[in-house]
C-alpha cells in the first residue's frame, strides 16, 4: 500500500514538473519572440561621443592636415539636445576650456542634423550615415557652389 502511495505521489510530482517546465519553456519562447524596437535617430546619436575621423571637400580627405590635438576632440550629444565639446587628452590651447557646451536638433524629418559650437557657429548636414558606430554628415555645397563636403565621425 505504501508503494502504490510513493507511485502516486511520484506521478503527480512529474507531472507538477513536467508542467512548470512547459510554462517555463513558453514564457521563455514568449519572450524570445518578442521584436526589440529598433533604436531611434536620438537613441543613436545619445547612445555614446562622437570622435571627427574624416573630413572630406570634392572627395579629398582633409583630415591629415588637422594637428593632432584636434584629432582626439569628441562631442557627447545629450537627450536633452545639449552638446558637450571636449578637447580630448590633448589640448591645443591650455587657456581654453576642457569643454563647453552647444546644442544641437534634426531638422527636415530628422534627414538633416544642425549642430551650434560653443562659439555659436552653426553647422547643418545632411544625414548620410547614422549608426551605432558611424555618423556621416554632407553639404553639397560646403566647399563652394558644387563643391561636396563630407565629415565622418565614428563613435567612441
Amino acid at each position: 500500500m505504501l508503494w502504490v502511495l510513493f507511485l502516486s505521489l511520484m506521478k503527480s510530482l512529474s507531472t507538477y514538473v513536467l508542467l512548470a517546465a512547459m510554462a517555463a519553456l513558453t514564457v521563455s519562447c514568449k519572450k524570445d519572440s518578442e521584436p526589440k524596437p529598433e533604436p531611434t535617430k536620438t537613441d543613436l546619436l545619445t547612445a555614446k561621443s562622437w570622435r571627427l575621423t574624416d573630413i572630406k571637400v570634392g572627395g579629398q580627405s582633409f583630415y591629415a592636415f588637422l594637428d593632432a590635438c584636434d584629432k582626439d576632440d569628441f562631442i557627447k550629444f545629450n537627450a536633452n539636445k545639449s552638446a558637450t565639446f571636449d578637447q580630448g587628452a590633448v589640448r591645443c590651447d591650455q587657456s581654453e576650456p576642457q569643454s563647453a557646451s552647444g546644442k544641437w536638433e534634426f531638422t527636415t524629418n530628422e534627414t538633416k542634423l544642425k549642430l551650434t559650437d560653443p562659439d555659436g557657429d552653426v553647422t547643418e548636414g545632411n544625414i548620410t550615415t547614422l549608426s551605432a558606430t558611424s555618423l556621416v554628415l554632407s553639404e553639397p555645397n560646403a566647399g563652394g557652389p558644387g563643391v561636396a563636403g563630407e565629415l565622418t565621425f565614428t563613435a567612441r
